[in-house]
């Protein structure tokens, strides 16, 4: 009887860690920012920008942007508070050494980066196809990106070296069929305290011309703490200045229009090319969703 009961106990523990071992593994949870169509998307890119001052906010939205394994980063400026101050590019790399190492990183600069010590221009580092370390273009796939300095002190008037650079950058690219997306830092249309500056308000009929006889459709702009976009002219601008600095309140609500979509809040943009259109995707630190808009490339 003993020995009947032991085969019989032996029996039930085979039989138990069988049912273990062919019971089926729960299924992780997905990431929000998994883009559910994402197989024929060419590549992702992420966009962010003003990361002064709150270091523990871009340093969770430095680990949820590499979480989104984008292509390459751009970052619309005001990296530091103080750009004559090295202690801050040293924590600024701190927070940011291991996306750079591991992913492209393209910034524009901010008024809060200019330094005479070029402490900005030694974070410029990856290969670009046109320009210097102020102001330069590079592509990705059939995607031109350009990064441009609204610190220039020729401001971007007619005849300056930036100027003449940017209308043969962008008629090359225009020629060839490329989808152009500018990145800066002062932001042309905004509803945010820098959104009458009269430096911010000049640039405004310089740029917004150049980019309508050029065909750009899309658009990253910083300056402004808070989240923003607009339409102008069949032109999509994004405000992204979310990435860490102390937020501000949109105090210009009345240069909002129709259709305008803002939010004070700390975020960045996740943006995935297809073949015949750009989705972007806008997250709060939390990964909660903030908004989601689609671009289409081609022609208007």
């Amino acid at each position: 009887m003993a020995r009947w009961r032991s085969s019989l106990l032996i029996f039930a523990v085979v039989l138990a860690a069988s049912a273990c071992a062919q019971a089926p593994r729960p299924t992780p949870p997905r990431s929000p920012m998994a883009a559910a169509s994402r197989a024929d998307a060419s590549f992702r890119f992420a966009a962010y920008g003003d990361t002064r001052d709150q270091h523990d906010i871009h340093r969770d939205i430095v680990a949820k942007v590499m979480g989104s394994h984008p292509a390459l980063v751009l970052q619309t400026g005001d990296l530091v508070h103080d750009g004559d101050d090295e202690s801050q590019w040293q924590t600024f790399d701190e927070i940011t050494g291991k996306m750079r190492q591991e992913i492209p990183y393209y910034p524009a600069r901010g008024n809060h980066d200019v330094s005479a010590q070029g402490f900005y221009e030694q974070r410029v580092t990856q290969p670009v196809l046109s320009g210097n370390k102020l102001y330069y273009s590079f592509e990705k796939g059939n995607v031109h990106f350009i990064a441009l300095d609204t610190e220039d002190k020729d401001k971007l008037a007619p005849k300056s070296a930036q100027r003449e650079w940017l209308e043969a950058d962008l008629a090359k690219a225009q020629s060839e069929g490329k989808f152009i997306i500018p990145f800066f830092h002062k932001a042309i249309f905004s509803i945010g305290p820098h959104a009458v500056d009269k430096n911010v308000v000049a640039l405004r009929p310089i740029l917004h011309p150049l980019f309508q006889k050029h065909g750009v459709r899309l658009a990253f702009l910083g300056h402004d703490h808070l989240y923003y976009r607009t339409v102008r002219d069949g032109i999509t601008y994004v405000i992204t200045g979310g990435g860490g600095a102390p937020l501000y309140d949109p105090v210009h609500r009345e240069l909002a229009i129709a259709g305008d979509v803002f939010k004070k809040t700390h975020h960045f943009c996740i943006a995935d090319v297809y073949p015949d259109r750009v989705t972007v995707t806008v997250y709060r630190p939390d990964l909660s969703k903030l908004d989601q808009f689609t671009v289409p490339v081609g022609g208007k």
